[in-house]
């Protein structure tokens, strides 16, 4: 490698590797020489293994190590010739395809690929006539074959050397991928690469040197080779990760208002005049935001708790802090229906004390508490907006309108922002951007995450864990209904209309709105947004509802998110009210939504739906005096992801529990941006499950690296890496302070 850049980006692929690099970038993405030193083993084979072949994806471009059990060759009807292969992985069995117009092809394959052989094969498996099936896979020797034939010591050591596994594309297998590493692997002998960890970290946490470990991730020796490269890579991802968060957080550390405990104010008197107890854990987290609150340094503070938790009083008691602080509470939701919630919600926690759109009921002293949405009548719209552009103490409830530039917040204390995942970074700074100051700030979130997750996807926030429930919540059961089934199918209605009857209200969820439409924006299942004919929508699902003779005379209404904010509200009160017992939405409904006459819920294509979102909605029913039945509809065939999720949501309510499976059954999530979910482009080799200890270390010595050295200027490789690691929507998320 050579020039100035190299250390940091690498040199173009095309220089040094010539047609092989077009079909890395291609399939890989994979353009400079340092891509693909990254580029890491998906597995290594050793001696004796196997590939599992339960483990296998159907559909993917694989790479498999099994033995021949069997061999036959015919001709086709076609007049092609064909060798059929029965592999093994000791314990299943899996066919393997080959046609040739030529026999003498086929038979010189055949000879190539004996019974009782071993072969590594790369190919995309699927299934033919219920069998699993590899077709025209390429293959290639595997060193176990020689390890019989070598004729020294030397010989058997190198045939015992552990063969990386790459991941196989069409037309790149993984044999190619390796030959490729292994001629720029040979070029750091003469360029070694600089080492982005500092060397008293690396030292101190017993880490190889950087090209020491790139050969031993490559080409290893043994399996201790690969298994210490792994651990410093793990460790760098997390590093690299947890300094650019660190410097995020020391750019928010501006001076916030001090807030204190005032006797005798609006905190202590509605704590005081609650019509329940608090729990220990509200108690806990309440006590620990009130020592935040008195400190300049801006609170940054995820809240996280299940679905009914009683985060929405932490948050109340929060924000009543800025109002006797002089201040103003911001609270911040995703939709117009949350909002409303919310709305009523804060308002009856106050009590005595609410003055909903600054009006007093009862002339004496109370707590303004204003709504802001982008629909609500000009009249109240203005009232809202005089009273964040004069800055009297007063709590405001508002969607993304609070971001509107019209809107000028002038003494905010405390922001509150629900549901965070709902919302971009960039959205969060903008409502603490004032020139009072940086307010406070609490996230929260019903979407449990797990505490190293929570590390990464929201490391410049620290977590706070809400546990528990409040005494009173009932229990609520899941099953699954097969959609295939008409007697089951039949038995939802008539199930339902035995909870209407019984007093009680019943929401149906579609993904859609409308036939041949996509998802009310909110579906977060396997196919993403993908238009399917026969998806369950609202406008269909409601027809299909007056027609079915178990629900005759029961009025039936309609949410979704391209109403009106009136229309919603209406269609709310009617629900909770009985007047339309039966609510047919999209996933407006998710959060928020508190009817406690609510006992049942169906869930129509459950699959189209995330694990945590299939939650949230099941958190809807079983609120009040009453436990609940959730039943999920789905045509997922068995042991594909949708049908595993959907298992798993059947199991348990543990919101924590499926936070973790979840975690398991797709990829990790983009920590940084505007998405965070979905792709972990900056992590390769990190697991957010297994690895925290990991993450929690890399975590305090980034801390301790930023605090002695903010702006990086002694680690100018590391500042690189993490320039070149970090997206450039990433860095915008980094460089917003």
């Amino acid at each position: 490698m050579s020039g100035q850049e190299t250390p940091v980006t690498g040199e173009p692929l095309k220089k040094v590797l010539g047609r092989v690099a077009g079909k890395l970038d291609k399939k890989f993405g994979i353009q400079t020489t340092l891509d693909l030193l990254y580029f890491f083993p998906r597995r290594y084979h050793e001696l004796g293994e196997l590939t599992s072949f339960p483990q296998l994806t159907l559909g993917e471009e694989q790479s498999v190590i099994a033995q021949i059990a069997d061999s036959s060759r015919r001709r086709t009807r076609g007049g092609k010739w064909m060798l059929s292969l029965q592999l093994s992985d000791g314990e299943n069995l899996m066919d393997a395809v080959f046609w040739a117009k030529s026999q003498h092809l086929i038979n010189w394959m055949s000879s190539q690929m004996q019974v009782g052989q071993t072969k590594l094969f790369s190919g995309r498996p699927s299934l033919y006539r219920g069998h699993l099936q590899l077709s025209h896979p390429s293959y290639q020797e595997v060193s176990d074959e020689n390890l019989d034939a070598a004729s020294n010591q030397a010989a058997k050591v190198q045939a015992q050397r552990p063969e990386p596994i790459y991941p196989a594309k069409a037309g790149l297998p993984t044999w190619t991928t390796q030959k490729a590493i292994a001629v720029v692997l040979d070029q750091l002998k003469f360029a070694p690469l600089p080492d982005p960890l500092p060397e008293n970290i690396r030292k101190a946490q017993g880490y190889l040197e950087i090209n020491t470990a790139l050969e031993q991730i490559h080409r290893p020796r043994t399996r201790a080779d690969y298994e210490a490269a792994r651990k410093r890579f793990r460790y760098e991802e997390a590093f690299v990760l947890q300094v650019a968060l660190a410097e995020r957080r020391q750019e928010l550390a501006a001076d916030a208002p001090i807030l204190k405990e005032v006797p005798g104010g609006f905190t202590e008197r509605v704590a005081s005049s609650l019509p329940f107890v608090l729990t220990d854990f509200q108690q806990l987290a309440i006590a620990d935001i009130g020592r935040r609150l008195e400190s300049s340094n801006p609170m940054n503070l995820l809240l996280q708790g299940d679905v009914g938790s009683g985060k929405t009083v932490v948050s109340l008691l929060a924000m009543l802090r800025a109002v006797d602080g002089g201040r103003q509470g911001i609270f911040m939701a995703p939709t117009e229906v949350l909002v409303q919630q919310h709305f009523s919600t804060l308002t009856k926690l106050l009590g005595e004390y609410a003055q909903p759109g600054g009006f007093s009921s009862r002339g004496g002293e109370g707590v303004p508490i204003y709504r802001l949405t982008s629909s609500l009548p000009a009249a109240e719209k203005h009232r809202t907006l005089d009273a964040l552009k004069t800055g009297q103490p007063a709590l405001i409830v508002g969607t993304h309108a609070l971001l509107s530039q019209r809107v000028m917040l002038s003494s905010p204390g405390v922001v509150v922002i629900d549901e965070q995942h709902k919302f971009g970074v960039r959205q969060r700074d903008r409502l603490r951007q004032t020139e009072s100051g940086t307010p406070h700030l609490l996230v929260m979130t019903a979407t449990p995450i797990p505490r190293s997750v929570a590390m990464t996807s929201f490391g410049d926030l620290d977590l706070l864990t809400l546990k528990g429930m409040p005494p009173g919540r009932n229990k609520v059961e899941t099953f699954r209904v097969d959609t295939a089934n008409r007697t089951w199918r039949s038995r939802t209605w008539q199930r339902a209309s035995e909870e209407i009857a019984a007093g009680h209200r019943v929401f149906v969820v579609c993904p859609a709105i409308n036939p041949g439409s996509q998802s009310d924006g909110e579906a977060e299942g396997e196919e993403g947004g993908d238009v399917r004919e026969s998806i369950a929508n609202v406008s269909d699902t409601v027809s299909q509802l007056q027609s079915q003779p178990a629900l005759n005379g029961i009025e039936i209404g309609v949410l979704h998110g391209q109403m009106s904010a009136e229309d919603k509200d209406r269609a709310m009160a009617n629900f909770t009210s009985g007047k339309t017992p039966l609510l047919v939405a999209t996933t407006v409904i998710e959060v928020g939504v508190d009817v406690p006459q609510a006992t049942m819920m169906v869930i129509l294509d459950a699959d189209r739906f995330g694990l945590a979102q299939l939650h949230q909605l099941r958190g809807r029913i079983g609120r009040g005096r009453f436990g609940g039945l959730c039943l999920v509809w789905s045509g997922a065939q068995p042991d594909t992801l949708a049908s595993n999720r959907l298992q798993a949501f059947t199991e348990t309510t543990d919101g924590f529990r499926l936070a973790a499976i979840d975690l398991k059954l797709r990829e990790s999530g983009n920590i940084l941006g505007e998405s965070q979910s979905g792709r972990a482009s900056s992590l390769k080799i990190l697991d957010l499950l297994a690895d925290e200890a990991v993450i929690s270390q890399a975590r305090q010595d980034a801390k301790d690296l930023v605090r002695a050295d903010p702006e990086l200027e002694k680690h100018q490789i590391l500042r690189a890496v993490i320039s070149r690691r970090i997206s450039e929507e990433e860095q915008e998320f980094l460089e917003r302070g």
